[in-house]
């Protein structure tokens, strides 16, 4: 087999990395280069004090992980008194190879490359209609609380439809390995749609037409087999807020590691760090690694760290295909285009295949791309190379704009209101303006258009002759596998481990929200207090019979309602799960286990504390086996019910139908638990409620757990016929009105009563607790199978609601339509408002931070006039959310100081 395609991807890589390095500007001759070889990286980075991406320090540091690491591979060898030759064809484990950086280097290791190209055919997908929501009023929760099940039962059947429309519409193209597509397009007009069928995610959508193949591999084959290979980056960050910024990019290393290549070398946890701080300092967020990621409510790094924490989540995934949507959003002009220009560095040494969607993209960022994709209200209206883009559209008539980057010249020529036309000699004029259509049949008829139809078949044909390619990626995506994980799976390492990453994923999480820890375990004692008050030193008489059972009622309900916080909770961290299951980290199976296990550390204490004091303060039955056993009950019964709301977080569309379907379920639980309502006492319609209501038996296990051994002393007004003629107790001619007693006796036996009452017998006890056991593990493997099949807003974390229209509102836009056209005519005289300027002065912000503080704004300075628009401008993670919430007075953690006036 020839090496010369290799070399001359390895030659073209060191180059690249040569013209990074140096400090002069890079020469680099086009025709020296081949066919294929994609835009050079142009321009020398220097260390960015504002907190960029630099690209040469994170070559350095690759490089320097990638020599300790192979130091490391080395000596294991020569300590190991294995057979040399039975390993000679063992690959050598260097960071390259998993990080996929120098193919050369990965070659000669005998790694097997990962190099897939994407072609598509008449790509058509199709959506719902009526695609604008709107906000949703009472009448609307009201109908779709009752009617709701019925429209989506008859809609499964075909009986109601909302009728479907193209989002997009014939598209046709490839891209080779070592190829990034720039897509642009006005919003809404189908960048982020074809982004997510070309990553192979095609959920959301009524149906996707045409073919998408994989280097030969029809969609629905790579989906199966190869899920995690091709990868969709939305536009919002979507993390756990209070998990460390190291944390989170550690665990996305530990789903996506080979196994095969670390267990040889070195301890697994010692390569995440290692590779992780690479990351970090690839993307210059290595001084956040402490941070917690945080969000929109909770404090963390700014919104330009939070975007490359998610861009280094993405590259440990490894993948082949990349599809990064918005990926520069938060981050200020120097570090996006140092984003693009490291993207284009790796893409041309692991020759993979990347699309990437920009607002804004300036021109040092248009430069790194090799074709553009311009999309028109879901039409292709150009594809092809991105030096060509411009020319191009000016030879139809569109005004050429000098100071327009092109990204924006070429969106702006899809915007009827933005473009400018000529009467040039082009295919449209003024008096001859494009639509979506026309622009696309232009397109079509286009030599662009034929060059890349060319490039496609040459392409498809060479993957059809020639499957090395396909081999190797197969191969190589099955020697990264796990021990024990199966040649067809899509995930990297099996089950068990899934659920142990996940499991100390968790714990982090949970411990990395202390306010909520403290004010559960807060809430819990002091509930415990109270009610141990109210039923402090029960007696053991008749009296005390029924409020016992109440503050045993009381006890295990307070534990299974505090579970309620698990569904906002599950709701929340949707977007979460699906953006992992998208990468194909791990299934959602073991997440649902993982999440039961790690609640257990956190709310075993909690429950116990709770249990000790309302037991001891209401005076229960004494004994350390009794305790236990009331303890045990309500723990597994608390489980249960938090299970249970899980369950509802998974197959509810979202929180508002959730919430109501837990209410309605809970009132339901609550009155038919055996307390409220005996069970002899409910109307025999539903009285089968008892049979599937896990707190019918927790209950009634407790009920048994404090009965059993007591004996009820019937006193005072339980005593009839009673009266100063009659004994002080039961005589020969009295009773006892409890129920369960006997006439003539003073006590009642416990289990009288709870047989007589509630209908419960003695050896009810452990049966009652092994079905609450039961609800809790059919709970779980409930959710484990929902979670797998439902898919409930999976691309739906960020979306634009709208209000409805009224008469009303309709009548007052009128009325400003009109008044508009009369301020063009004659000007208005301008308001008379008083406003003074508002300044600020030596403010300065310092926050705690384990182990001191942090300043985070130094003496700043400034004043904002009445009537201006004040610009403020700094690197990502400068501190300008960080000011504006200082001078909004936002800020409820931290020492603020300096003033802060509105004065004349």
């Amino acid at each position: 087999m020839s090496s010369e395609p290799h070399n001359d991807d390895a030659q073209r890589a060191s180059l690249q990395l040569e013209e990074i390095r140096s400090s002069q500007p890079p020469a680099f001759d086009d025709d020296r280069l081949t066919e294929s070889t994609t835009h050079p990286v142009s321009g020398a980075e220097s260390p960015l004090p504002g907190g960029g991406v630099n690209v040469d320090a994170a070559k350095n540091t690759f490089q320097q992980l990638e020599r300790t690491l192979t130091q490391v591979s080395k000596a294991h060898k020569t300590q190991d008194n294995t057979d040399v030759e039975a390993q000679a064809d063992e690959e050598e484990f260097n960071l390259l190879d998993y990080l996929r950086t120098v193919q050369s280097e990965a070659s000669q290791a005998g790694v097997k490359p990962k190099r897939i190209g994407v072609t598509w055919d008449d790509l058509t997908v199709r959506g719902v209609s009526s695609m604008q929501l709107q906000i949703r009023t009472f009448p609307d929760a009201v109908i779709g609380t009752f009617l709701g099940p019925a429209i989506s039962i008859a809609s499964k059947l075909g009986l109601f439809s909302m009728g479907e429309r193209k989002i997009l519409q014939g598209f046709d193209g490839s891209v080779r390995p070592g190829e990034m597509v720039l897509v642009v397009g006005r919003p809404g007009s189908g960048c982020s749609t074809f982004l997510k069928v070309i990553a192979n995610q095609r959920q959301g959508f009524l149906g996707v037409d045409g073919d998408v193949k994989y280097a030969g591999v029809d969609a629905q084959a790579f989906e199966k087999r190869y899920r995690g290979e091709a990868v969709y980056c939305e536009e919002d960050d979507q993390h756990y807020a209070t998990l460390g910024v190291q944390d989170t990019v550690e665990f996305a290393l530990s789903m996506k590691t080979p196994g095969h290549r670390i267990e040889r070398w070195q301890k697994k946890a010692e390569f995440r760090k290692e590779v992780a701080k690479s990351l970090l300092s690839m993307l210059n967020i290595a001084h956040t690694k402490q941070t917690r990621v945080g969000s929109a409510f909770v404090r963390g790094v700014s919104g330009g760290e939070r975007k490359r924490v998610s861009i280094a989540e993405l590259y440990a995934t490894r993948a082949c295909v990349l599809a990064w949507d918005n990926s520069t959003r938060g981050l200020d002009a120097s570090t996006a285009l140092d984003f693009a220009k490291s993207l284009r560095v790796i893409t041309d040494l692991l020759q993979l295949s990347v699309f990437t969607s920009l607002y804004q993209a300036g021109e040092g960022i248009y430069d790194q791309f090799d074709k553009v994709l311009v999309i028109d209200n879901g039409r292709c209206v150009y594809f092809g190379p991105t030096k060509e883009a411009r020319a191009y559209m000016i030879s139809l008539g569109f005004e050429d704009l000098p100071r327009q980057t092109t990204a924006d010249y070429l969106s702006g020529c899809t915007d009827p209101n933005e473009r400018r036309l000529t009467d040039n000699g082009g295919r449209f004029s003024v008096s001859n303006p494009p639509t979506p259509e026309t622009l696309e049949a232009a397109y079509k008829e286009s030599e662009v258009y034929k060059n890349e139809m060319e490039l496609r078949r040459d392409y498809m044909y060479q993957a059809e002759q020639d499957s090395k390619a396909v081999d190797d990626f197969k191969d190589a995506v099955r020697n990264d596998k796990h021990r024990g994980v199966s040649k067809k799976s899509q995930y990297t390492i099996p089950l068990a481990e899934q659920v142990w990453y996940l499991f100390r994923r968790q714990m982090l999480i949970l411990a990395g929200d202390k306010r909520d820890v403290f004010i559960s375990y807060f809430t819990a004692l002091s509930i415990a207090i109270i009610t141990g008050s109210c039923f402090l030193n029960l007696p053991e008489t008749a009296a005390g019979g029924f409020t016992r059972g109440g503050a045993l009622f009381i006890g295990l309900l307070f534990n299974a309602l505090t579970a309620f916080a698990e569904l906002p909770t599950q709701m929340g961290n949707r977007p979460i799960l699906y953006k992992q299951q998208g990468y194909c980290f791990y299934r959602p199976s073991s997440l649902a286990l993982a999440q039961l296990a790690a609640d257990i550390p956190f709310s075993f204490p909690r429950v116990l504390l709770f249990s000790i004091i309302l037991y001891f303060m209401c005076g229960f039955a004494s004994g350390a086996g009794s305790f236990f056993a009331f303890f045990i009950t309500v723990y597994v019964s608390f489980l249960a019910m938090a299970s249970l709301f899980r369950v509802f977080g998974t197959v509810c569309q979202n929180f508002d139908v959730a919430a109501r379907v837990a209410a309605v379920i809970i009132t339901a639980l609550v009155l038919f638990a055996g307390y409220t309502i005996p069970r002899d006492a409910m109307k025999r319609w539903l009285y089968w409620i008892t049979y599937i209501n896990p707190l019918f038996y927790g209950f009634g296990a407790v009920m048994i757990n404090e009965f059993k051994d007591l004996n009820l002393q019937c006193v005072g007004s339980y005593i009839t016929p009673r009266g100063p003629n009659y004994p002080a107790n039961v005589g020969p001619y009295q009773s006892c009105t409890l129920p369960g007693a006997k006439p003539g006796e003073q006590s009642v036996l416990g289990m009288d009563y709870l047989r007589a009452a509630f209908g419960y017998k003695r050896s009810d006890q452990w049966l009652y607790f092994g079905i609450v056991c039961i609800f809790l593990v059919g709970f779980i493997i409930i959710t484990a199978v929902a979670v797998e099949v439902f898919e409930h807003g999976r691309f739906s974390s960020s979306l634009v609601v709208k209000k409805k229209p009224n008469k009303e509102e309709a009548k007052l836009n009128e009325r400003l339509a009109e008044r508009a056209d009369r301020t063009k005519e004659r000007e208005e005289r301008p308001l008379d408002v008083k406003s003074q300027p508002f300044t600020w002065e030596q403010i300065c912000y310092t926050v705690p931070v384990p182990g001191g503080k942090r300043q985070l704004l130094d003496h700043v300075d400034g004043f904002c006039e009445p009537g201006t628009l004040t610009a403020l401008m700094g690197a990502s993670g400068a501190g300008k959310t960080t000011l504006l919430d200082v001078l909004a007075d936002r800020k409820s953690i931290g020492v603020i100081s300096g003033d802060r006036l509105i004065s004349a």
